[in-house]
């Protein structure tokens, strides 16, 4: 089995305010269809060279959409039974794509099944921004019920990091005070970083007892006050309700969910997809709850027509399309439309 994670955004305006209205995604949806069936272009070249290719996937009861990134250089090699190297065989004109998957639920959340390859979470903004004109951010759904997760988690790991210059046991008391201090001794330069594990070997009551002075060590840690000093502090387990993988972020209060899944099925084309789906799927009926009491809930519909088509060369294009006085209108007054750049 290989592990993915599942992170939650939520779509905000490029000023930061909330949207007045659910994000159009289904309409987002059959615009990248129509554009596909099509044989619109729909790849897109960010600044930094990286090319990007958006195609939705499903649109019930959650639209979900694949980003993929585009590669034909540097590719990685294949190698025989005995170790012999080869390029990677692909046929004239194929691509590698590198895939994160994207489901856009109720109150404007995403939810985002990642890998180690595919792109980040901030590139749908860029792609939809370049592509439809769609002007929006994601910012990390933040963790309010931090109390009650740590409580139910069977903690596994506690990790932190620190910069050397800021060493110091004045930050903590107790046995933690003793660990910095002894630390500072060590370094003055770079960043000190202490993992806490319970390890895959022995036996079930040992590993329990471990489980428990960690868990003890991360109260005392949070209780301290100083946590704002460090650059890194996390505690991962297994949720006791769920039986779900989660990393809760202690700084941010944000949340990772962690899911094993069977590498046969992510590396076969069709059924990654419809895989995706369930996980996806499941992870916003298991988190339902949680949304609905920490976040405010978004009235109204969506706005179709604030999607246009897929223009071949995104916006740029359409853009340059434009009359001139249609274009130096617009630049000037802009559309009035929110997430629609003007």
């Amino acid at each position: 089995m290989a592990r993915r994670s599942v992170q939650f955004w939520r779509i905000e305006q490029l000023n930061g305010d909330e949207l007045s209205r659910p994000f159009p995604a289904r309409r987002v949806a059959e615009v990248l269809k129509k554009a596909k069936d099509t044989g619109t272009d729909r790849h897109f070249t960010s600044v930094d060279g990286t090319v990007l290719l958006a195609q939705a996937a499903a649109s019930s009861p959650h639209p979900v959409l694949l980003l993929d990134r585009v590669r034909d250089t540097n590719l990685p090699s294949v190698g025989d039974a005995l170790g012999r190297r080869k390029p990677l065989p692909l046929a004239p004109g194929d691509h590698l794509l590198e895939t994160t998957y994207f489901a856009f639920l109720k109150r404007n959340v995403i939810a985002v099944l990642t890998s180690g390859n595919g792109p980040r979470a901030s590139r749908l903004g860029e792609y939809l921004g370049e592509m439809l004109g769609l002007e929006t951010t994601l910012v990390p759904v933040v963790r309010e019920d931090i109390e009650e997760i740590l409580t139910r988690l069977e903690v596994s790991r506690f990790e932190f990091a620190i910069p050397a210059e800021r060493l110091s046991g004045k930050l903590m008391e107790g046995e933690w005070a003793d660990v910095l201090d002894s630390a500072s001794r060590l370094m003055n330069e770079g960043t000190f970083r202490i993992s806490l594990s319970v390890g895959r070997s022995g036996k079930a009551e040992d590993k329990q007892r471990i489980r428990e002075r960690i868990q003890r060590l991360i109260d005392l840690f949070r209780s301290a006050g100083s946590v704002e000093h460090f650059d890194y502090v996390v505690a991962e387990g297994k949720d006791s309700l769920t039986g779900d993988r989660e990393v809760v972020d202690l700084l941010k209060e944000r949340f990772i969910s962690h899911i094993e899944v069977d590498p046969d099925v992510f590396n076969d084309p069709q059924k990654s997809v419809a895989e995706a789906i369930a996980i996806l799927n499941k992870q916003a009926r298991d988190n339902e709850a949680f949304f609905a009491r920490t976040l405010p809930d978004v009235k109204g519909s969506a706005d179709s027509s604030l999607v246009p088509d897929i223009v071949a060369g995104g916006m740029a294009a359409a853009r340059e399309a434009l009359p001139v006085s249609t274009a130096s209108a617009e630049a000037e007054g802009g559309t009035g439309h929110e997430l629609v750049r003007g």
